[in-house]
């Protein structure tokens, strides 16, 4: 089995690839759609994509492929604690450095330590954090990365300061998706649906309370714009699975009546790593 991350080696992202596909091939990608996108292609039978950062929030890139571009499911999460380390070549003094590179959520749950130690370097994003890493070590000798250890092992740099994150609990939701229609209601799992509503007052609440009647505990929403339909949206749900299968399908089975837009992402058991710190 073959399962897409993004890449190249030593990202955040490859580390929990490694944790979930459990021993299977791993294949790096540019981007969290393009390993979506082989996933829809079937170039590969699975990937592995961040979904949401305890301090950055949604990874819109994949909600929005997973609502709108591709028909695959959450198979499972995995929450990982992201312990963010400030990279540069060996010997670097960070008074020296200029420039600070990294993916775009990484950076600001980094702003803290920044402020206080880098305020006058010029920040520069990239596609993956291990990618920025890379370009530190072909670069100048005033560049730094924000990335995981294990990229700084990879590429033969120096961690100049470890743990810069604003805070310990700093974590990341990762979910394992594939074509596999994974809707089976089992206790202790979620469920993640996303769906639009009628542009009239009240008409949220009203979708909302089915799950009220049905005694199903909804644990997130959120909002993302509606794909080509500018001021319209789509809300993104995340459910408890309580022993009441038959309470979700009668649920769902009438959300889907009562909107115009409605997908569900798929019943999934959630791997917690932060129990284990």
């Amino acid at each position: 089995m073959k399962v897409g991350y993004l890449g190249p080696k030593g990202t955040f992202t490859e580390e929990a690839a490694r944790i979930l596909a459990k021993g299977n091939e791993l294949i790096p990608y540019h981007s969290f759609f393009d390993a979506l996108k082989a996933v829809a292609d079937d170039e590969i039978d699975e990937a592995v994509v961040a979904f949401e950062n305890s301090i950055e929030g949604v990874v819109n890139m994949t909600i929005d492929s997973l609502a709108f571009d591709v028909d695959l499911y959450i198979q499972e999460l995995l929450i990982m604690p992201i312990e963010q380390c400030l990279i540069a070549k060996k010997g670097t003094d960070i008074s020296s450095i200029k420039k600070i590179m990294s993916h775009s959520h990484a950076i600001p749950q980094c702003k803290n330590f920044i402020n206080a130690n880098l305020s006058k370097a010029e920040s520069e994003t990239k596609a993956s954090t291990a990618g920025a890493i890379k370009a530190v070590a072909e670069g100048e000798d005033n560049i730094a990365g924000i990335g995981a250890r294990c990229a700084a092992e990879l590429y033969g740099l120096e961690v100049i300061a470890e743990g810069i994150q604003d805070t310990n609990d700093n974590f990341t939701e990762f979910a394992r998706v594939s074509k596999n229609k994974s809707l089976n209601y089992i206790n202790g799992n979620k469920v993640t649906i996303c769906f639009s509503t009628v542009d009239e007052p009240g008409a949220l609440l009203k979708l909302l309370d089915i799950f009220s009647i049905y005694d199903i505990n909804m644990s997130k929403i959120f909002s993302r714009p509606m794909r080509n339909k500018p001021l319209e949206y789509i809300f993104i749900i995340d459910l408890d699975v309580n022993n009441n299968s038959d309470d979700f399908k009668a649920a769902i089975k009438l959300l889907e009546r009562k909107t115009a837009f409605c997908k569900n992402l798929g019943c999934y058991s959630v791997v917690d790593k932060r129990l284990k710190k």
